[in-house]
């Protein structure tokens, strides 16, 4: 008790009984929780806030006539609107101008009114411009002691000293040569940026309120919000705004920019005699406003703020982080995403950065402009640094040869950003956000993690982590990356920056067909060839072929050692390159895609020993291989709408094999026999209207063979895994003969699902059907047996 024996202590027993009280009133009547926090974050996009204050000398009528009505015209174009000393409204501005004349300072009227306004000089968010108008700065400043000395006793010394700070500060001059508008323009632009900041673009309009929003959801006490988003999305500028609006409501306060670099250079002690020397010393719980921005581990948080005393209630500790996944370890009350800017407030900063003025509307930007504004997707730093790389070049050529040089190469200042977090990841995490970069970015997550798993990562984890790290997305069970961090790693994996590390990042190569038009002189050739030849390092390629330079030979993909995954394309469906005589594959390929493959069969020097996914749909196929190949890896095959094949024999010995894909295949014969494949579990064979059996196959498969004659199927094929039988009996083709080797379960029919089937089903004696089933109806279907009526006695209802 000897602590509060003081009179401060005595002092701080009574504010935290009374701050109880508060916060137990404040929990009955939440109105006034909110009304105290708007008051706190009260921004200028609020229409109510968005107002200027002008002082003038109102008797000097070329000011009041002239210069003040085209300036309230110019800031009103700008969705400002102006207050005049008539108004009594000081407290809902958010920006002050002083027009400096003559005689302003020499009428009582006008110099009251300046003392009042400068009041508001000491508002962190309070704007103040000075212009001055028939009148120099020393003149003024002459005047201004002069108007003093005849009122000694009317104004207050702090009034003194913030009328001499506002004297003081850069103004505007109107040059002589200079026009009315140009020079009111001048003033509401500076006006204008100062208010709303590029960098702040969006924050004010909308964030500010969600976070308002959040914090008034919170119960009283010491309250903790993290923001969190991708490199460049505006999480600092954020913290920065709410610190600047909240600051004055607290006791102490302290921002702590890039606190990750800083605590591992300078170290917790230093930090603590920096920022916090005098709150240590504090016995008395102060109310603190605290941010921490770029956290990355949560551990230096916890250790910085187990350092601190205790936060008096009411204090706010806002974290911003990259990594979700760091907020909750922290355990911060409530998160915000940082969201990109949307259409209107990117055109906005983009034109503002790049021509140095407001453009809003989609008509007035050119096609290149709008091109950089969708690739940029509204990340802020990405707007803001290809505005400004825009800006030095005038002709419409040179800006969109500009823009696809900045995508293959990104600027330094965005580079560095996404590096940062590129960096932070392990091994795992580098390569999985290297090959979805470039080649599964838009693939489903299901489809990605199988491929990633075959390759020897770990996407479980790997995917999760890069989500969290705001380095990919996932919209509708799809993959996606932003164009600028994709940009970035496409860099990364080109240029095998990360050669130091214990697990060599992937070297992934990807080839449009504006590079192969680039092939056109035999030199150019000739270091393709000797890149191909010498980047034994290579572990992916995705490559467009539209536009395959004929003299490249793809027999090159064979001295690539280590590639891993080579998919082979055509954007242009039209155009499918040179006729392919010949070309070898690696041995350590694992994934191969080929769409529309020219050839009739692989290439026979291939091993496919560690192949574990061969897609090649609407190909020229006859055959895998002449002769049997060690296909042990084989895990999933796609060879759908390949209308020239005849047989798939080489697959009754790829025991892993999972799915089989063979839809469309019109002039297959026959299918192999796969009692072996254990792990079989999908086979699609709808549309392959020349096999006329089906041989025997484990009982955990899905069958898909709608559109298909099969005539004959041998046991064990439970229909239960013969889930395309309904659709299959809907299609009047010839009978369906199930050969008597046992009962067949018909577990997969529902209520309904021989409607309108005209098939006749033969050898019914052999079907049981099961207990559970009760319902079913059976229009038109032709049933061969008597026994077979009278063994459908498990059945309530059924209707021919």
């Amino acid at each position: 008790m000897d602590a509060f024996r003081t009179a401060d202590s005595i002092l701080h027993l009574i504010d935290s009984v009374i701050r109880k009280r508060i916060a137990s009133y404040r929990l009955e009547n939440p109105a006034l929780s909110s009304s105290l926090l708007q008051r706190w974050l009260a921004t200028p996009a609020t229409p109510a806030c968005n107002k200027v204050k002008i002082s003038f000398d109102r008797s000097d009528e070329t000011i009041r006539c002239s210069l003040v009505p085209h300036l309230s015209a110019a800031f009103g174009r700008k969705g400002i609107s102006v207050l005049t000393d008539k108004h009594d409204e000081f407290c809902k501005c958010i920006a002050s101008v002083f027009i400096f004349s003559k005689n302003y300072v020499s009428i009582k009227e006008s110099l009251d009114d300046f003392f009042k306004t400068s009041q508001r000089r000491h508002d962190k968010v309070h704007v103040v411009a000075t212009v001055f108008y028939g009148v120099n700065r020393s003149e003024l400043e002459g005047n201004f002691a002069k108007a003093l000395f005849e009122h000694p006793t009317s104004y207050q010394a702090s009034q003194l000293r913030s009328a001499e700070e506002i004297i003081t500060l850069p103004g505007h001059e109107k040059i002589n040569k200079q026009s009315d508008c140009e020079f009111v323009e001048k003033i509401a632009t500076d006006v204008y940026e100062k208010i709303f900041p590029k960098e702040r673009i969006g924050i004010y309009s909308r964030m500010l309120q969600d976070i308002s929003n959040l914090l008034c959801s919170q119960q009283w006490g010491v309250k903790s919000i993290g923001f969190w988003g991708m490199p460049g999305i505006g999480k600092t500028e954020l913290a920065k705004a709410v610190f600047d609006q909240m600051a004055s409501d607290y006791e102490v306060t302290c921002f702590l920019q890039n606190f990750h670099e800083t605590f591992e250079t300078k170290g917790l002690y230093s930090l603590l005699q920096e920022h916090f020397k005098n709150l240590t010393n504090q016995n008395i719980p102060k109310r603190v406003l605290l941010v921490l921005d770029d956290v990355r581990n949560h551990l230096y948080a916890e250790s910085l703020l187990a350092e601190l005393p205790s936060f008096s209630l009411g204090s706010l500790i806002i974290i911003a982080s990259r990594d979700d996944q760091v907020l909750s370890q922290y355990q911060v009350n409530q998160t915000y995403k940082v969201e990109g800017l949307n259409k209107l407030e990117a055109m906005q900063l983009f034109s503002l950065c790049a021509f140095e003025k407001d453009v809003k509307e989609t008509n007035l930007l050119k096609d290149n402009s709008m091109k950089v504004i969708e690739y940029a997707n509204g990340n802020p730093l990405a707007l803001r640094v290809y505005g400004k790389e825009m800006s030095s070049h005038e002709q419409t050529s040179q800006k969109e040869t500009l823009f696809l040089k900045l995508k293959q190469d990104p600027p330094h200042q965005i580079m560095e950003v996404v590096k940062s977090s590129y960096y932070a990841l392990n091994d795992n995490e580098k390569n999985i956000l290297v090959y979805i970069a470039f080649c599964f970015t838009g693939k489903h997550v299901e489809d990605v993690s199988k491929l990633l798993q075959d390759l020897g990562f770990f996407p479980e984890i790997g995917i999760d982590r890069l989500v969290a790290n705001s380095l990919v997305t996932i919209s509708e069970n799809k993959l996606e990356m932003h164009n600028m961090i994709q940009g970035v790693v496409k860099k990364i994996g080109r240029c095998s920056e990360d050669s130091n590390t214990s697990f060599k990042c992937v070297l992934v190569m990807s080839y449009s067909t504006i590079f192969f038009n680039q092939l056109s002189s035999t030199s150019s050739i000739s270091s393709y060839v000797m890149l191909f030849q010498g980047t034994t390092d290579i572990e992916a390629i995705s490559l467009d072929a539209s536009n395959l330079n004929p003299d490249v030979e793809l027999s090159l993909f064979r001295s690539m050692y280590n590639l891993r995954y080579l998919s082979i394309y055509y954007s242009n469906p039209g155009k499918h390159g040179k006729a392919l005589e010949s070309f070898s594959l690696p041995y350590g390929l694992r994934f191969f895609h080929w769409e529309t493959y020219p050839l009739k069969s692989l290439p026979q020097d291939f091993d496919p020993s560690n192949l574990v996914e061969l897609n090649m749909p609407y190909s020229q196929l006859q055959t895998l291989w002449g002769g049997t190949k060690n296909l042990k890896m084989l895990k999933r095959i796609n060879l759908r709408h390949s209308r020239k094949l005849l047989e798939v024999n080489e697959l009754s010995e790829a025991r892993n094999l999972e799915q089989i894909d063979l839809c469309g295949c019109k002039n297959l014969q026959s299918f192999p026999s796969i009692r072996n494949l254990h792990k079989l579990r999908v086979v699609d064979l709808p549309s392959c209207i020349k096999i006329k059996s089906f041989p025997e196959f484990p009982s955990n498969v899905e069958l898909k063979f709608e559109g298909s004659p099969i005539k004959t199927m041998y046991p064990p094929v439970p229909l239960i895994r013969v889930k395309s039988l309904c659709e299959f009996l809907d299609n009047p083709t010839k009978p369906l003969n199930f050969e008597r080797h046992g009962p067949y379960i018909l577990d997969i029919l529902r209520p309904g699902s021989f409607l309108n089937s005209q098939k006749r089903i033969t050898n019914p004696d052999m079907v049981e059907t099961p207990p559970t089933f009760k319902d079913i109806m059976c229009e038109k279907a032709i049933l061969m047996s008597q026994w077979a009526l009278e063994n459908l006695k498990s059945f309530r209802k059924v209707d021919f």
